[in-house]
């Protein structure tokens, strides 16, 4: 186990042997939660929920209210293949 120490502004550094197995770097995002045994937890973000739009090519053609009713009726009502 290795300890990380509080500097005097609140800041953590987490070790190097640490930052390489969770696979983060400099400007990486960690969510923070306290467990039922009043345990720090971070746990290294992934991704960023706009990331997973952020290459989406654009709309090309935009559904009606009616005919997205039209499809989801169609797709019910037809057997499963």
């Amino acid at each position: 186990m290795t300890t990380i120490t509080l500097s005097s502004k609140g800041q953590l550094t987490i070790p190097r042997q640490l930052r390489e197995a969770l696979g983060i770097a400099a400007g990486a995002r960690l969510q923070a939660s306290i467990d039922a045994h009043g345990r720090l937890v971070l746990v290294p973000r992934r991704y960023e929920p706009e990331d997973l739009f952020r290459h989406r090519p654009p709309l090309s053609r935009v559904m009606s209210l009616e005919e997205m009713d039209q499809a989801i009726s169609a797709a019910v009502a037809s057997p499963d293949p």
